[in-house]
């Protein structure tokens, strides 16, 4: 798609999930303009907010885990107040991962009072973690809860390798008890392409114009093995994981066009 035409989709996209933000969470625009006065930063963009807020009034998780710490934290914290303020019984616990030091105290320091109680932002400097075939980086020191919402926007997947992906939400699905995480990703998209491979292209796509996606994301195994039975070939002799829509569409075409010659043949 024309690089032109998708700015111009994403900018109609992002006034729009601005404006639906705005109505979940009516006071949210006065505090991600006082909170980014003060830090100076540019912020996780409006459709990956709402698209997180929206989950979260929908899903009522229990246990959310932040991967970067910065204005989605007090978006993400809102919106658990929203559902506080209609359900005092109800109880969430929002981890926020900061990697870099100076940008753990600022904020930590700046971090209003009233979200002290839902908050807790951690120092846990970035670590290589694998799984699988996969490699990225991970925060250290992420406490042990059964998280069930996952917000990944960090850490730092660039080396003096190259680029790998964020691998925090994998981190978590291993030792999560829960059925299911809602998983919501902002413009990583290197991750969501290891996610596809591991969950499959079914479970979550991603569109350039929207730059954000999310998926629940089910159980998976702790030391998985690959084959050559794991993985699909396409008509034009692309692998992948065998989860891919794209391939099964391609293997059925591939056994109908096999029945097709052996009945030209035997006719």
């Amino acid at each position: 798609m024309n690089k032109y035409l998708i700015s111009k989709l994403y900018a109609l996209y992002h006034y729009y999930c601005k404006y639906r933000l705005g109505k979940l969470l009516p006071e949210i625009h006065n505090v991600i303009k006082n909170y980014t006065a003060i830090t100076q930063s540019t912020g996780t963009k409006y459709p990956t907010l709402f698209l997180a807020v929206d989950l979260i009034l929908k899903k009522k998780p229990r246990y959310i885990l932040e991967s970067g710490t910065g204005t989605s934290t007090l978006v993400l914290a809102e919106a658990v107040m929203k559902l506080q303020k209609k359900d005092p019984s109800y109880k969430c616990k929002i981890i926020s991962m900061e990697s870099i030091p100076k940008y753990f105290e600022m904020a930590e320091k700046i971090l209003p009072e009233k979200y002290s109680s839902i908050v807790e932002i951690r120092l846990g400097e970035r670590e290589v973690f694998k799984y699988s075939i996969f490699r990225g980086y991970c925060h250290s020191n992420i406490p042990d809860y059964d998280y069930d919402f996952s917000f990944l926007d960090g850490p730092n997947y660039n080396d003096d390798k190259g680029s790998s992906t964020c691998m925090d939400s994998i981190k978590i699905r291993l030792k999560s008890r829960a059925q299911t995480i809602a998983c919501v990703i902002d413009t990583r998209v290197s991750s969501v392409f290891m996610l596809q491979q591991i969950f499959g292209t079914k479970a979550l796509k991603y569109f350039p114009f929207q730059r954000t996606c999310s998926f629940d994301m089910c159980k998976i195994s702790v030391n998985p093995k690959l084959n050559s039975k794991c993985f699909n070939s396409d008509i034009f002799g692309l692998l992948n994981s065998g989860h891919s829509v794209a391939s099964i569409k391609a293997s059925h075409l591939l056994i109908l066009l096999y029945l097709l010659l052996e009945n030209l043949i035997f006719l």
